[in-house]
C-alpha cells in the first residue's frame, strides 16, 4: 500500500459520505472563531483588579477566549495534570508547570529547561481547547523568551509601567524588555510618557489609556461603607512609594475638620507619621467589588502621587473611576493629568493641593458630577478594548486560500479536511475551483462549501488548465493576501498565521511559501514520516527550531504559496498562455523579482505534498510533449530556463 493509500484510509472515517437519518433541518454553516487571548501579566487574576483584568473581561464579552497565566507556578515537570480553571466566562485561570525550582517573574529569567516546561504547558493548552490564531498581551518582559516560541501568534505588549525606574527592577526588566521593545509586533503604552519612553527605543506605539467600568462605579450602592457626618477625603490603592505620605499628613494636620479615608495595601513604605493622626483611617486592601462603597462615600477623592519615575509614567485607573462615581477630584499636577484640568483640580504644591481640597469641601452641584460622570462614560474600558481590538486587526488580514481541482476528489477530500483543521485563522475565506472535474469534485466541493460561511465554490466548465482556473478564483476572492492551494497538500497546525508574519517581517517580500517534502527546489527539507500523525510531530519540532527564518529562492513552485493582493494587482494574473500547466509558476516568480519584490520559502511552516497528483495521470509522452512546450514558451520571454536545485543532503526520488 502506497503512503497516500495509506494516508486516504486513515482519513477515510472522518471524511467519507455518510447516510444518517436527515435532521429536522439542515444546521448552519460553520463560522469562524475569533483569535484567543493569551495574557501574559504582571499581576495575578486574583490580585487587585486593574488593567490586565478590564481587558480579559472586556476581550472575553466580544468572544475571544482569554487564558491568564498565573505569575507563579507548579514544580510538575512534563508529566503533570494542567487543569485550568473557569474564573470568568470565556476567561481561564492557567497556572503553568515550570520543574524543579520554578522561576520568580520578577526577578529571574527563565532557563533552557523551564522554557521546554512552560512551553509544553501552553502547547497542552492549545490542543486541550483547540487554541488557533492568538493575542499575546504581554505585561511582563519576563514572559517574552517563552511567548516568541509560540506559532500563530500576534505579540503585543501592553506596556503599563516604566519598570525600569522600579527600586526593585530585576534581570527580566534590564535583560528582556530591550528586546520585547525591538521585536513586538505591536506595542500599546497606557500612558503618554511610556509612549515617549518606547519612542526613545526605536519604536512607535498606540496610546491606550486605562479606563472605567461605569455600570460598576456610576450608581451608589444602598449600603456606603462609612458613617455619614464628616467630610470625608479618600484614596483608594496601593500605597506604596508611588504615593506622597508626608503630602497626606500634611493636608490631614491643615483640615482637622475632615475625615482622611485610606484604602488600599501598605506596601513597603513607612506611614507612621499618618498612623499618628486621629483624623487617618487606613482601611487596608478592599476587593473591587467593595469599592463602590467607599468611593460613594468620599467628598472629595485625592491622587497623592510623588512625582518620580513611577508616577510619571502612571495614567490611574482611579481617576476615571472616581470621576464615574461623579466625585471631583484633587490631584498633584503632573503630565499625564493636565488634558483633565477643569474637571480634576491640579495643585504644585502642598498649598495649593490643601486649597484645592477645602474648595471642593466647601460644596460640590449635581451638574458637575453628571459632567464628570459624562466624561468617564466616553473613556470606558469598552472604548479602550475598540482601540485595541482595531490595532489588533491590522494582524489579522484576511486571506483568501484559493484550491484548485481537477478530479482527485480523495485528494481534495484529504486537502480540505486538513484546510478546515488547521488554519486556525479568524479571518479567512475558501475559494473552491473546479477545473471541470468528472469524478463528482464539483458536487463534493458544494457541499463541502455550503457547509461553511466562509468557502465559496467556483466551478468551470472545463479544464481550463492551472493559470486560468487560479486567475478564477483569485478573481472570486476578496482577500488581502491570497494563498494559491493545489489538492494534492496536507496543511499543518497554524500555516496561515506563520506565512503572513513573514511579509510583516519584510515588506520587501513577494512570494512565500513553505518547506516540504516533495518539490522541485530548495523548499524541501530532509524530513521522513510514515503517516500524517508522524508527519505532524517531525514537521513542528523542524518549525519549532526554525522560527522566523526564511530562505531566499530565486523561485518557489505553487502547490502552496502566499501573495499579498497588492503584489499581484502590481504584477497581474498568472500567464494562460502555458496551458494545462507547468512553468506558470516559474514565469510569476520571474515577472514578481523583475517588478523588485524577493521570494522566499518559511523555515517554520510545513506543507506535506504529494506530488504529481494531476500531472501523474498523464501518459509520459503527452507529458514530456507539455513539458517541451511550456519550456519553450518560458524561454521565449525569459531565455534559457535554469533548473532548480535542492539543498545538500536531500534527495528526491
Amino acid at each position: 500500500m502506497t503512503f497516500w493509500s495509506r494516508l486516504r484510509c486513515a482519513l477515510a472515517r472522518r471524511i467519507a459520505p455518510t447516510t444518517p437519518a436527515p435532521p429536522a433541518e439542515a444546521p448552519p454553516p460553520a463560522t469562524l472563531r475569533p483569535y484567543d487571548v493569551f495574557l501574559f501579566p504582571v499581576i495575578d487574576y486574583e490580585y487587585r483588579f486593574q488593567r490586565p483584568q478590564h481587558f480579559s473581561m472586556e476581550l472575553a464579552r466580544r468572544g475571544h477566549r482569554v487564558f491568564y497565566f498565573a505569575t507563579e507556578f507548579t514544580e510538575q515537570g512534563c508529566n503533570f495534570d494542567l487543569v485550568p480553571r473557569l474564573i470568568d466566562p470565556s476567561i481561564y485561570l492557567v497556572t503553568l508547570p515550570a520543574g524543579e525550582n520554578p522561576p520568580n517573574i520578577y526577578r529571574d529569567v527563565p532557563n533552557e529547561c523551564q522554557l521546554h516546561h512552560l512551553e509544553t504547558g501552553i502547547l497542552r493548552i492549545k490542543k486541550q481547547f483547540k487554541v488557533g490564531a492568538t493575542l499575546s498581551l504581554v505585561n511582563y518582559p519576563f514572559w517574552y523568551p517563552l511567548v516568541k516560541r509560540l506559532n500563530n501568534n500576534i505579540v503585543c505588549y501592553d506596556c503599563m509601567d516604566d519598570y525600569s525606574s522600579f527600586t526593585n527592577a530585576g534581570a527580566p526588566v534590564r535583560e528582556l524588555e530591550p528586546t520585547l521593545v525591538r521585536d513586538a509586533d505591536l506595542i500599546v503604552c497606557s500612558s503618554g510618557h511610556l509612549q515617549e519612553l518606547v519612542r526613545q527605543k526605536g519604536r512607535e506605539s498606540t496610546l491606550i489609556r486605562n479606563g472605567v467600568d461605569p455600570d460598576h462605579f456610576e450608581t451608589p450602592p444602598p449600603n456606603l461603607a462609612l458613617e455619614p457626618g464628616l467630610p470625608t477625603v479618600g484614596y483608594y490603592g496601593a500605597i506604596n512609594v508611588r504615593i506622597d505620605v508626608g503630602l497626606i499628613a500634611f493636608a490631614a494636620r491643615a483640615l482637622p475638620e475632615a475625615r482622611f479615608v485610606l484604602v488600599g495595601e501598605v506596601e513597603d513604605v513607612d506611614v507612621s507619621q499618618l498612623r499618628a493622626l486621629p483624623n487617618v483611617t487606613l482601611i487596608g486592601e478592599v476587593p473591587y467589588p467593595d469599592l463602590p462603597k467607599y468611593v460613594h462615600a468620599f467628598d472629595v477623592c485625592l491622587i497623592p502621587y510623588r512625582i518620580c519615575g513611577y508616577s510619571l509614567a502612571s495614567n490611574p485607573v482611579k481617576t476615571w473611576e472616581y470621576l464615574s462615581a461623579g466625585k471631583p477630584v484633587v490631584s498633584v499636577r503632573y503630565p499625564e493629568l493636565e488634558d483633565l484640568e477643569g474637571c480634576i483640580r491640579l495643585a504644585r504644591d502642598r498649598e495649593e493641593f490643601v486649597q484645592a481640597i477645602r474648595a471642593e469641601l466647601s460644596g460640590d452641584d449635581a451638574r458637575k458630577g453628571r459632567e464628570r460622570q459624562a466624561l468617564a462614560r466616553s473613556n470606558t474600558w469598552s472604548c479602550r478594548c475598540d482601540v485595541l481590538q482595531a490595532e489588533a486587526a491590522r494582524f489579522f488580514p484576511k486571506v483568501s486560500v484559493i484550491v484548485l481541482c481537477h478530479n482527485q476528489v480523495d485528494f481534495t477530500k484529504a486537502s480540505l479536511a486538513s484546510v478546515a483543521d488547521f488554519s486556525d485563522y479568524p479571518n479567512l475565506e475558501v475559494v473552491l475551483v473546479d477545473n471541470g472535474s468528472t469524478d463528482g469534485s464539483a458536487e463534493f466541493l458544494s457541499e463541502w462549501a455550503a457547509q461553511r460561511a466562509y468557502a465559496r465554490v467556483v466551478l468551470m466548465s472545463t479544464n481550463a488548465g492551472f493559470s486560468a482556473g487560479n486567475n478564477a478564483g483569485v478573481r472570486a476572492a476578496s482577500g488581502d493576501y491570497f494563498v494559491l492551494l493545489n489538492n494534492d497538500v496536507f496543511v499543518t497546525q497554524g500555516w496561515i498565521g506563520d506565512l503572513l508574519a513573514h511579509f510583516r517581517a519584510d515588506p520587501k517580500l513577494g512570494l512565500v511559501g513553505p518547506v516540504t517534502n516533495r518539490s522541485g527546489n530548495e523548499s524541501v527539507i530532509p524530513i521522513h514520516y510514515e503517516d500524517m500523525e508522524q508527519m505532524a510531530y517531525r514537521a513542528r519540532n523542524y518549525t519549532r527550531d526554525h522560527r522566523g527564518q526564511r530562505t531566499r529562492l530565486d523561485a518557489i513552485h505553487f502547490f502552496c504559496v502566499m501573495i499579498p493582493r497588492r503584489v499581484w494587482e502590481q504584477v497581474g494574473e498568472l500567464d494562460e498562455g502555458f496551458g494545462l500547466g507547468l512553468f506558470e509558476d516559474d514565469d510569476y516568480c520571474m515577472r514578481v523579482r523583475q517588478a523588485g519584490y524577493e521570494i522566499a520559502c518559511a523555515e517554520d511552516v510545513f506543507v506535506h505534498h504529494h506530488p504529481s497528483a494531476t500531472f501523474g495521470a498523464f501518459e509520459p509522452t503527452a507529458y514530456r510533449d507539455l513539458f517541451e512546450r511550456n519550456r519553450r514558451y518560458f524561454e521565449s520571454k525569459w531565455g534559457p530556463w535554469r533548473p532548480p536545485t535542492h539543498r545538500p543532503g536531500v534527495q528526491v526520488d
